[in-house]
C-alpha cells in the first residue's frame, strides 16, 4: 500500500512540476542556511571546550574606555600573580601571549602561530610533551618547542631536537616537541616560546585567565571582583569582568572574526524564514490540491478507504517533498562547502558536516511535518464533505491560501527592503567624506627604523608611487597602536565634569592633506608650529563644552597649557561601528615616543596597486635583506575588512530575496489557478451578461493588489524598525529614504500583474457555453 501511496504522490508532484520544483528547491534552500548556520552557531560557542575543567576557566579583562570594545584586550603581567594571592576563590591565574609570527628556516619565511606560556600556564592549559624537554618555559630561554605537525612539515621524519629557526632574526634552538591542541580554539599555536614578564603595572601586553574553585558561587564571584580596584604604580585597574573561556569568541571577543556572530544568527534567521516561506507556499499548493482533488477523495472513501488511509496518502506525498528538499539540500552544501569552510573557520570533517547538516535539516523537516497535519487534515474532511454534498462551502474565498500568501509576501518584502538598505548603508559608507581619504593610500612598516631615509628615496623612485609623506608616521587603517591623555582640567569647566580622555594624533599639515581631514574652526596645525598648539575634533569640543574652542585651552600632563587653533571634523578611522573617540591633534615631537621601527605613509596611482607591491617587495628582497619583518597596507582593503561581515550577509540575503520572490511568484499563481478553476462558472455567467475580458482580469487585479497593499502595509513598518536599530550600530548612518518604499511596491506589483495575467486571461477567454455546458 505504501508503494502505491508513493507512486501516487510522484505522480502528482510530476503533474503539478512547476509549482513543486519551486517549493522544494525553496525548501532546500531553507534547509541548507539554516544547516550550516546552525552548525556554525554551535562551532562558535563551543570554542575552547576541549579544556579540561573548561567551565571552570575564565578570561580576566577591565572595563577601558580606551577600547574599541569597551574592556581591555590585554592586563599587565603582575596581575595573575595579584588575583590569586588576593582571591581565596581562585585555584589558578596565569599570564598568556598568543600571536601570529613569522620564522625563517633555510632562507624560507614561513607564516606561524606562536604562545609564550610558563609553568604556571601549563596549570591551566597543559601541553603534552612528545620529545625533549621543558627547558622552553623557563624564563628569558631562547629555546623552543615545535608541534608534531609543524616538525612533519620542515623536517619530516627528521629528528627536530637541536636545530633552530630565525625568528625576527634570533636564532632559537629546538628543544621539545609537543601536541598541539585541538584545532577549535582561540590560541592556535605551532610554536611554543617562554613568557617573558615586566613587573609592572603600567605595561599591559598580557592576556590573563584564572581557574576558579568548583565550590565558588560564579555569581557572587562576578561582583567581587567588578567591585576591586588595584592603584599601583601609578596605574589605576578597576571593574574587572569575567568571561568564561568557552564563550571568548562572541562576548567581546579580542580578535574580530572574520564573520560576526550576530551576522551568523541573522544567517540562521534567514533560513528559518525561507523555509517558513517555502512551507506556507508548499502548504498553499498542498491544500489547493486537496480542493481540486475533492471529487477523487469522494471517489476513494466510497470505494472503503479510511481517514487513516487517506492521511497516509496525503502524507507520503508531503513527506516525499520534504526528502527531496534535504536530498537537494545536501547537493547545495556540496557546491558551497569550500566557500562555507573558508567563511566559518570549521575544521570538521566533510563527513561531520553532512552527518550534523542532514541531522538539522530532517529536524526542521519533521517538525514542518507535523505542524502541517493539522491544516491537511482539516482541508481533507473539508473537500470530502463538498464534494459529497455537492456543495462548495466557502468556494471562491480561499482564506487560508490568501492568509500564507500575505504571509509570503510579508517576508518577502521584508527581505528585499532590508537587503536594499544594507546595500544603501555599505554604498554609503564607501563613498562618504565622513571617513579619512582611501583611494590610493598605502603605508609601509618595517622592523629598521634606521634604513627610513633611505627607504622612503628608493620608493619615490618607482613610477606608481606619486607622493611619499616626509617624516614617520603612524597609519590610520590599519592603526598601529595608539597613545591617549587624561585631562583634568580646562578652561571653562564645570564644577560636576569628569575628566576627558584624548587620543593624541601626531599630525602636522602633511598628513592632514593626506587624509582629506576637514578643517571647521581656526588654523590647520602645521609641522614647524610650537609644541602648545593643538587641534581637536568636533567630539572632544562637545565634552569639553566649548561651542566656539578656538583660543581655549586645557592643562596637560607635564603641567603646560595646550592652546587649541583649531577643530577637525568628525571623521571615521576605525570600524564604522565604533563611536568617533575625542582627540587632539599636536606636532609630532609633543606625544611621540621614538620606537625601533619605521612607519612610512604614500600615495600610488589608481588602478596599480598589485603592480607597486610587487616592486616594493622586489625592492625589500634586493636591497634590505636585513628586515626582520616588514608588512604593506593598502589602507582601502583594510578598511574594506571592517565591511566584510557585512557584505557577506548581504549576498546572503540577495539571494535568499530572490528565492522569497519566486516562491511568492508562484504562490499567487497556485492560488490564481485554483480561483479560476473555482470561479469559472461565475467568469462564464459574467461574459454571458456583457462583461469583458478586462473587467474579469480587472476583478480579480484588484483582489491580488489588495492582498499585497495588505502585506506592505505589515512588512513596510516592521521592517523600517529592525532597519532603524541596525543602522544605530553605525556612527556615520544613511538614510532609509522613500523612494525604497516606492520602488519596492511598484516593482511587486509589476511582478504580481506579470504574474497573473495571462492565466486570467486565458481563464475569461475560454468559450462561457462550453463551460457551462461542462459546470
Amino acid at each position: 500500500m505504501l508503494k502505491h501511496y508513493a507512486l501516487i504522490a510522484t505522480r502528482n508532484l510530476l503533474k503539478y512540476k512547476i509549482q513543486s520544483i519551486v517549493s522544494i528547491i525553496g525548501l532546500a534552500m531553507g534547509f541548507t542556511c539554516f544547516a550550516l548556520a546552525t552548525l556554525w552557531i554551535r562551532h562558535e560557542m563551543t570554542y575552547e571546550n576541549f579544556h579540561e575543567e573548561a567551565e571552570r576557566i575564565f578570561l580576566v579583562r577591565n572595563e577601558d574606555k580606551n577600547s574599541n570594545e569597551g574592556l581591555a584586550t590585554v592586563t599587565p603581567s603582575p596581575l595573575a600573580a595579584y588575583l590569586q594571592e588576593t582571591f581565596p576563590e581562585i585555584e589558578q591565574a596565569c599570564n598568556v601571549s598568543d600571536s601570529k609570527m613569522e620564522f625563517k628556516y633555510k632562507g624560507i619565511t614561513y607564516l606561524s602561530y606562536q604562545i609564550q606560556m610558563d609553568s604556571a600556564s601549563m596549570k591551566i592549559f597543559p601541553i603534552r610533551l612528545v620529545s625533549g624537554n621543558a627547558n622552553f618555559l623557563v624564563n628569558g630561554s631562547k629555546e623552543i618547542a615545535i608541534t608534531e605537525e609543524l616538525a612533519e612539515k620542515l623536517f619530516g621524519k627528521e629528528n627536530p631536537i637541536g636545530k633552530e629557526l630565525s625568528i625576527y632574526g634570533q636564532e632559537s634552538p629546538i628543544c621539545a616537541v609537543v601536541k598541539a591542541w585541538e584545532p577549535h580554539t582561540n590560541m592556535p599555536f605551532e610554536i611554543v616560546r617562554a613568557n617573558y614578564t615586566i613587573p609592572v603595572w603600567y605595561a599591559c601586553g598580557w592576556t590573563t585567565f584564572i581557574k576558579l574553585r568548583k565550590e565558588t558561587d560564579i555569581k557572587a564571584f562576578r561582583k567581587k571582583i567588578y567591585e576591586h580596584t588595584i592603584e599601583k604604580d601609578n596605574a589605576k585597574l578597576e571593574h574587572f569582568v569575567l568571561t568564561p573561556i568557552i564563550q571568548m569568541r562572541y562576548d567581546h571577543p579580542i580578535r574580530e572574526a572574520t564573520i560576526k556572530f550576530n551576522h551568523i544568527l541573522l544567517f540562521a534567521l534567514s533560513g528559518g524564514l525561507v523555509i517558513l516561506c517555502s512551507l506556507f507556499n508548499y502548504l498553499t499548493l498542498f491544500v489547493s490540491r486537496i480542493r481540486m482533488r475533492g471529487k477523487e477523495i469522494a471517489l476513494r472513501k466510497v470505494c472503503g478507504s479510511s481517514d487513516k488511509h487517506l492521511m497516509e496518502l496525503f502524507s507520503i506525498e508531503y513527506v516525499l517533498t520534504l526528502l527531496t528538499a534535504i536530498f537537494i539540500g545536501m547537493l547545495l552544501i556540496e557546491l558551497i562547502l569550500p566557500t562555507f569552510r573558508e567563511l566559518s573557520e570549521i575544521k570538521t570533517t566533510t563527513n561531520g558536516i553532512y552527518l550534523e547538516a542532514i541531522g538539522y535539516s530532517l529536524f526542521v523537516a519533521s517538525l514542518s511535518f507535523l505542524i502541517s497535519l493539522l491544516p491537511i487534515h482539516y482541508f481533507r474532511r473539508q473537500s470530502l464533505n463538498a464534494a459529497i454534498k455537492g456543495t462548495e462551502k466557502g468556494k471562491g474565498k480561499n482564506y487560508f491560501q490568501k492568509f500564507f500568501l500575505v504571509l509570503q509576501f510579508i517576508i518577502s518584502i521584508g527581505f528585499i527592503f532590508c537587503t536594499l538598505v544594507m546595500i544603501k548603508q555599505i554604498h554609503y559608507l564607501s563613498h562618504t567624506d565622513r571617513i579619512v581619504e582611501r583611494g590610493g593610500r598605502a603605508s609601509i612598516t618595517f622592523s629598521a627604523k634606521s634604513s627610513e631615509a633611505s627607504l622612503r628615496e628608493e620608493l619615490k623612485q618607482i613610477p606608481m608611487i606619486t607622493e611619499v609623506l616626509s617624516g614617520n608616521h603612524n597609519s590610520f587603517i590599519p592603526q598601529n597602536g595608539a597613545s591617549y591623555i587624561t585631562v583634568k582640567e580646562w578652561d571653562d569647566k564645570p564644577a560636576s565634569a569628569d575628566e576627558v580622555l584624548l587620543e593624541t594624533i601626531a599630525s602636522g599639515e602633511g598628513i592632514c592633506n593626506y587624509y582629506n581631514l576637514k578643517l571647521l574652526k581656526g588654523t590647520m596645525l602645521r609641522d614647524d608650529d610650537r609644541k602648545e598648539k593643538v587641534m581637536i575634533n568636533e567630539t572632544a569640543a562637545r565634552l569639553f563644552g566649548w561651542a566656539d574652542p578656538i583660543g581655549k585651552s586645557f592643562l596637560k600632563s607635564d603641567s603646560t597649557r595646550a592652546q587649541i587653533i583649531g577643530v577637525i571634523r568628525d571623521f571615521c578611522k576605525d570600524s564604522p561601528t565604533i563611536p568617533v573617540k575625542p582627540m587632539v591633534f599636536t606636532v609630532q615631537e609633543l606625544f611621540w615616543s621614538i620606537n625601533s621601527g619605521g612607519n612610512l605613509l604614500f600615495i600610488f596611482r589608481d588602478g596599480q596597486w598589485k603592480e607597486c607591491k610587487q616592486r616594493i617587495e622586489a625592492l625589500i628582497r634586493e636591497k634590505y635583506p636585513d628586515f626582520t619583518f616588514y608588512r604593506l597596507y593598502n589602507t582601502e582593503e583594510e578598511f574594506n575588512k571592517f565591511l566584510q561581515s557585512e557584505n557577506a550577509l548581504i549576498k546572503l540575503l540577495d539571494f535568499v530575496s530572490i528565492v522569497c520572490i519566486l516562491i511568492s511568484v508562484f504562490g499567487i499563481f497556485s492560488l490564481v489557478t485554483l480561483n479560476c478553476e473555482q470561479r469559472r462558472k461565475e467568469i462564464a455567467i459574467r461574459k454571458v451578461n456583457g462583461a469583458t475580458v478586462g473587467t474579469i482580469i480587472h476583478l480579480f487585479f484588484r483582489e491580488y493588489l489588495l492582498l499585497l497593499c495588505v502585506a506592505a502595509a505589515i512588512a513596510f513598518p516592521v521592517s523600517y524598525l529592525i532597519m532603524k536599530s541596525w543602522l544605530e550600530n553605525y556612527v556615520i548612518q544613511t538614510t532609509i529614504s522613500f523612494w525604497i518604499y516606492l520602488i519596492l511596491f511598484i516593482s511587486l506589483v509589476m511582478i504580481t500583474v506579470t504574474c497573473i495575467y495571462w492565466r486570467i486571461w486565458k481563464a475569461a477567454s475560454k468559450n462561457p457555453a462550453e463551460v457551462i455546458k461542462f459546470e
